[in-house]
């Protein structure tokens, strides 16, 4: 029995009572968080087009201008879709910039004032500055509040991260963990088919309070004045739907518990205390575990400074190299490719519905891709599920890019469910390392700047891919053929970086090995 006079710790209670109500809630909560988020992110990257050309006409009534965007819709070249994907990544690059803010800001704030606060204003905020992005009539005035709202949604993911990883038994730590990716992934399936459904409907919606013109048709014109495509603004029902996230929020507030793992790293060993034995007595486990006192916890031992300079300093720095890089190398592929699947695809020849279902196919794999990475490395353990992972990825690249093509439909679908699962298999697998690397006073500090960190290699992979392609004279094939080398890059890394094997271990006990053994050689 761990209490009537036991020494215990939150790892060793949450252990004993396994998968419970408990658990399923905190799968919930944090599960349409990221749906939300996940949302959020795909809607402003499948929009981009749309806002793109309705800026344009707020500049330009008459649709004269003959902006790169009418070019890409008069040319079905695979320079003029590549030019049209840049576009698209400069304005959602803004978004990409507010979530290396707030995650680099927002990891602080939670080891500050815990999970539970910073994950609900995170959800609120983001919700509430994508309401504005809908009555957008300027470049300047979405690029912002694109930016403010990427702040909520860098906030959210790594809380949701560092909550999942400590609400959960140790043994089923890693697969909980990167089901939050998948649900993630669901919510760029769910933009995906909002758009889709939204650009099917040819006559302007009703859209509240919309900006002047926004209830009319208006058309594009080339560079001869012929009229090439007559567009709607229904796309910004698409952020109207994005403010739901602010009723969630406050639900959440309303909920959802603070984590024991925070409290009890933080201070507050009554509340930590008084909350786990809540869970054993709602699991019918007090004849079992017993009556858990305060006087009782023990808590690993704990860092002098709790700042961001911890991950850099000799304890850490290892940790810290080894999911920064791989995790960065991940976001290259993840956000980097993805802008440029539907270009790629149109410059086959395919049309840009079958492009645009090809990409979605490409999501579902991920969602199926982290799922599956959680179960294998729970079962095999990080490492070596990570070292499977790259050279998987270095396989699927060559597949892909060796016979990727035209007038194949069917077996392009394959390829892109080939890449979209090893592309996220190899970025999913880091997602357990992160919280398992760091003390619980700087633990969501770690996830989050990591996760910042990365955010940089998917804000510059388009701008790189950009500048590639007409050196390259457009070959997508070839282009695809370079991923090897960050892909090698992420196998040599898992090698070289990835030494204390933490796959089914518990939080506590990982903290104070790292933290005694490191003070011990010092």
């Amino acid at each position: 029995m761990s209490g009537n006079g036991n020494k215990f710790t939150v790892s060793s209670i949450i252990d004993q009572l396994g998968i419970n109500g408990f658990t399923w809630a905190m799968f919930a909560f944090l599960g349409f968080a990221m749906i939300f988020d996940g949302y959020d992110f795909m809607v402003a990257s499948q929009t981009t087009a749309n806002v793109a050309n309705t800026l344009q006409f707020y500049l330009d009534p008459s649709g004269a201008d003959t902006s790169i965007v009418a070019v890409s819709l008069n040319e079905a070249t695979g320079a003029a879709r590549a030019s049209l994907a840049a576009l698209g990544s400069s304005i959602s690059s803004w978004g990409l910039l507010g979530m290396v803010i707030g995650g680099a800001v927002g990891g602080i704030i939670s080891d500050r004032i815990g999970r539970k606060k910073t994950l609900v204003m995170a959800i609120i905020f983001y919700g509430a500055f994508t309401l504005p992005q809908a009555y957008a009539t300027d470049i300047w005035f979405y690029a912002i509040t694109r930016l403010i709202a990427g702040f909520g949604v860098g906030s959210c993911i790594p809380v949701v991260t560092t909550c999942f990883s400590e609400t959960i038994p140790s043994k089923n730590r890693g697969v909980f963990i990167t089901f939050g990716m998948a649900f993630m992934v669901a919510g760029w399936v769910v933009a995906g088919f909002v758009i889709t459904a939204l650009n099917g409907v040819t006559t302007p919606m009703v859209i509240p309070f919309a900006p002047a013109g926004a209830d009319a048709l208006y058309s594009l014109h080339g560079a001869d004045g012929s009229v090439l495509e007559n567009q709607t603004q229904n796309w910004r029902v698409a952020y109207l739907i994005g403010v739901l996230p602010v009723i969630y929020g406050v639900l959440l507030g309303i909920f959802m518990k603070e984590t024991p793992h925070w409290y009890a790293n933080s201070g507050y060993a009554d509340k930590a205390v008084a909350r786990l034995n809540q869970l054993v007595a709602s699991n019918n486990m007090t004849d079992k575990i017993g009556v858990l006192n305060a006087a009782d916890l023990s808590v690993p031992p704990k860092i002098a400074k709790a700042n961001p300079k911890v991950l850099f300093s000799k304890r850490f720095i290892v940790a810290t190299a080894a999911i920064w890089t791989m995790y960065f190398i991940g976001q290259v592929f993840v956000y980097g490719l993805n802008p440029w699947m539907v270009p790629m695809m149109t410059g086959f020849g395919y049309t840009p519905a079958d492009a645009s279902a090809m990409q979605t196919f490409n999501n579902v794999a991920a969602i199926c891709s982290n799922v599956t990475v959680g179960f294998l490395s729970d079962k095999f353990g990080r490492k070596r599920t990570l070292i499977f992972s790259w050279l998987f990825l270095m396989v699927a690249v060559v597949i892909f890019a060796l016979t990727v093509g035209p007038g194949a439909f069917a077996y392009c679908m394959f390829l892109f469910f080939l890449i979209g699962f090893a592309m996220n298999f190899a970025i999913t697998g880091v997602q357990p390392l992160m919280p398992e690397s760091y003390p619980t006073q700087v633990r969501n500090t770690g996830v989050s700047w990591c996760q910042a960190f990365a955010r940089f290699g998917g804000a510059a992979a388009p701008i790189v891919f950009s500048a590639i392609t007409p050196m390259m004279g457009g070959n997508w094939n070839n282009i695809m053929l370079l991923l090897l080398f960050p892909a090698a890059i992420g196998l040599i890394c898992t090698f070289v970086f990835v030494r204390r094997e933490t796959g089914g271990r518990d939080l506590d006990t990982i903290v104070t090995e790292v933290i005694v053994t490191e003070t011990v050689k010092s």
